[in-house]
């Protein structure tokens, strides 16, 4: 008889047994290792926010004690005791102010410029606030610019560029000399500088600056002007030393007088026997002679 061969049973079952039994093994492992490990994490976490809030703490001292010696006065002494031994420090070094010259004044006095510096000598170079001390020296009247700057090892140079006199500025029975900025130099007697045009007027300074720095390019018309008379507070006459009147437009004043000399220089207009002329129509020029007739001329 022929042989029957036993069938073989299926191992799938049983491997899927042993890989469920070795899941539960390797979760129930997990879970004693988690379980284990739990004190020493919640250990850490608990020293971590100690150690959060101690440094949170400290910070809120160190800032209290801050204020706490601010308000009362410590720090700033401290930092001033540290500034004066860093001070003796520069002038034991030799950066000590032992000279201070002076250059480009004329109008302006030394003693002047010394008082508006203030007391340098014996002082530490490297501490002198340049931009402080050329601002007092810029606030004096005659002085347009000023450049103050250290030469060590104990020097301190002033050089200035003063304010060119451009017209007198009368003002409430008072009189001021002005630069072609506007910029007001000094009080002065009416009688000083005869040779300046007056202005007159609140606030006639700033609004005759481009008229004076146009007169101050052309000397010869700017020794010729006796005045400039605000009109309405709109515009300029210039009244000229013979007595003739120059009528200005509200705009484009400047350009005016640039039409007004190159007449001058064509035809010698300031020499004639004019009583005015009339500029305030860019089309034309109105002249009126000094005749019986009163006649008007139209170029």
């Amino acid at each position: 008889m022929p042989k029957v061969k036993a069938k073989t049973k299926p191992k799938t079952k049983a491997r899927t047994k042993t890989r469920a039994n070795s899941a539960r093994k390797a979760t129930r492992g997990g879970m004693r290792k988690k379980a284990q490990a739990g004190p020493i994490t919640r250990l850490k976490e608990t020293i971590q926010r100690y150690a959060i809030a101690s440094a949170a703490g400290a910070c809120v001292i160190i800032v209290g004690l801050f204020l706490l010696l601010w308000s009362g006065g410590y720090v700033a002494r401290t930092a001033d005791a540290a500034g004066d031994m860093v001070r003796s420090f520069a002038r034991g070094a030799g950066f000590e102010v032992k000279r201070v010259m002076l250059a480009g004044g004329h109008d302006t006095s030394h003693a002047e410029i010394l008082e508006a510096l203030g007391p340098l000598i014996g002082t530490s170079l490297l501490h002198v606030d340049i931009d402080a001390a050329r601002g007092r020296v810029e606030n004096l009247g005659w002085v347009k610019h000023a450049s103050v700057s250290r030469l060590l090892p104990d020097t301190i140079s002033v050089s200035i560029l003063e304010r060119a006199p451009a017209a007198l500025w009368q003002m409430n029975g008072s009189h001021f000399l002005i630069d072609d900025d506007g910029a007001v130099i000094r009080p002065v007697n009416v009688n000083e500088y005869p040779h300046l045009p007056m202005i007159t007027g609140a606030g006639a300074p700033d609004a005759a600056a481009p008229l004076l720095q146009a007169l101050s390019e052309r000397p010869q018309l700017a020794a010729a002007t006796n005045a400039l008379m605000r009109i309405g507070r709109r515009r300029w006459n210039l009244r000229l030393r013979n007595d003739v009147d120059i009528q200005l437009p509200e705009d484009q004043a400047v350009s005016a007088v640039d039409k007004l000399w190159r007449l001058h220089k064509a035809e010698g207009i300031l020499d004639q026997p004019l009583e005015y002329v009339d500029l305030r129509d860019p089309e034309r020029v109105i002249m009126r002679r000094r005749a019986a007739s009163d006649q008007e001329q139209q170029l």
